[in-house]
């Protein structure tokens, strides 16, 4: 099945909150939706509940995977999982490489493996627009509808791409595509639903797809929850990272790449010059549900190239696998010179 999120208002995936008299900080904003923000997003539009009087280490996440496993398959051994995601426009499918950069990719039918081609030299460039909003506040005059704090104006930022092509630009709002792994469910999304979808009132339309992904692009993504073949992948999502002991970031004292074949199998960004291996802090997102802000987790940044070794295991950490089930660590299968020195 293919999940594809066509947003209607340029989207706010903040890395951050912003500030306020509260709170004082740089906002920032992500290239691509997180994965957490896709998982609730889908699990609204299939009208799914999480119950707060039950705990939860990851505030509900763990609940929403399992939701999502009921509403969107039956029971058949595939372990459920979103995987992506591709960015969609004009026809064409980009993937992240560097940082805010996204090049077009084809699928191979030979080797079956995708290939990051030039297409015309056509790349995506993510930028940020600033924008000004007010703050809000419940609870006023014993109400419980949101109303303007008075005087209380701040900035924020939005995404915004551009298509760069024949040394032209120009502006494009790229749909975001996923795959979902698992067996053919009733969940049912009905077509051209408009749903909130990150911040700041954003909007979008979802859609499901259940035509075959044989032969395609989708043929060649894949999850951590699946048994990869040896060979390059590129990352489509933050790959998460657990520290092994207190708040190393260092891959070597880090739990959650043992299903690619450990720290050695990270070959990080590259560009024409060199590979740079690249630790990033991200948020788990707010839970509506819980009304409190997840933590934070460290991860390995979309872009990132993986040499999967036939050595590679698995990990048994509940919390890793209920991120890969969300699209988090999602990969692209490429050919292996991208990984060579």
């Amino acid at each position: 099945m293919i999940l594809r999120i066509k947003p209607i208002t340029n989207p706010i995936f903040s890395r951050r909150p912003f500030s306020s008299p509260d709170y004082i900080a740089s906002h920032s904003v992500w290239e691509i939706p997180p994965p957490t923000t896709v998982a609730g997003t889908l699990g609204d539009a299939l009208g799914i509940t999480i119950p707060t009087n039950e705990s939860s280490k990851l505030l509900g996440l763990d609940k929403l995977s399992e939701k999502l496993n009921e509403k969107l398959t039956e029971p058949c051994g595939i372990p459920f999982s979103i995987t992506g995601p591709l960015l969609e426009t004009e026809g064409r499918y980009f993937v992240p490489i560097g940082e805010g950069v996204f090049l077009p990719v084809q699928y191979d039918n030979v080797k079956k493996i995708a290939v990051i081609g030039d297409q015309n030299k056509a790349k995506l460039i993510h930028g940020t627009e600033r924008r000004v909003g007010v703050s809000l506040k419940r609870g006023y005059n014993q109400s419980e509808e949101k109303v303007g704090r008075s005087g209380m104006h701040y900035r924020y930022l939005v995404s915004v791409y551009e298509m760069v092509e024949n040394e032209k630009k120009r502006p494009v709002l790229p749909n975001y595509v996923y795959k979902l792994t698992g067996c053919q469910g009733s969940g049912n999304i009905q077509q051209k639903r408009a749903i909130r979808f990150g911040g700041e009132g954003g909007i979008a339309f979802l859609e499901i797809n259940r035509s075959k992904e044989e032969d395609s692009i989708f043929s060649a993504m894949f999850s951590p929850l699946s048994n990869l073949e040896q060979g390059c992948y590129l990352a489509l999502s933050p790959i998460p990272l657990i520290p092994k002991h207190g708040n190393s970031s260092h891959i070597s004292e880090v739990t959650g790449l043992e299903p690619f074949g450990g720290p050695s199998s990270v070959r990080g960004i590259c560009d024409e010059r060199s590979c740079k291996v690249k630790v990033v802090r991200m948020g788990l997102g707010f839970s509506e549900v819980y009304k409190s802000r997840r933590p934070q987790i460290l991860a390995l940044p979309q872009g990132t190239l993986l040499e999967v070794s036939d050595k590679h295991g698995s990990n048994n950490s509940k919390v890793l696998k209920v991120l890969y089930s969300l699209g988090f660590a999602s990969l692209l299968k490429v050919g292996d010179e991208l990984c060579q020195d």
